[in-house]
């Protein structure tokens, strides 16, 4: 029983480092304005699927208006995607269309609700090359709202 407290523990803190460990938040570097709509997409490392869950809550809850993407490669050749969209967005930018759309550059597919969506992938070197097409997705879904 302990070592599944400590398990949990050691999680607890790789989130909390992933958010900047209490300070300056390492997703202020990441944030990009599209449209009047803040998006915060970042490979995160050393988390699991549960933590990106958390840690996608902890940036949208910090967000006026935005969309979240986060992406982890969780094993070998395993990739765990998480997209998380506030309410005032999520019928412009819906997250399950998002994860459908984007999970197959990292060789994946996944979908959700408007508000929250995860999927998984293959390729975890496509990870950069998904989150930079995020923006792009972003910016046509506008477009077409």
């Amino acid at each position: 029983m302990a070592e599944r407290s400590f398990a949990k523990e050691v999680q607890q803190l790789k989130t909390k480092l992933a958010l900047g460990g209490g300070g300056t938040s390492a997703a202020e570097e990441e944030r990009v304005d599209i449209g009047g709509i803040t998006l915060i997409a970042r490979q995160v490392h050393d988390v699991d699927k549960a933590s990106l869950r958390s840690l996608a809550d902890t940036y949208k809850s910090r967000l006026k208006t935005g969309v979240v993407l986060l992406a982890a490669q969780i094993a070998d050749d395993a990739v765990a995607i998480v997209a998380s969209v506030t309410p005032d967005v999520k019928d412009r930018v819906p997250a399950g269309q998002l994860v459908k759309e984007l999970a197959p550059l990292v060789g994946g597919k996944g979908g959700g609700r408007p508000d929250f969506a995860e999927a998984g992938g293959k390729d975890p070197v496509k990870i950069p090359d998904m989150l930079a097409e995020s923006r792009k997705l972003i910016e046509r879904l506008l477009s077409l709202a």
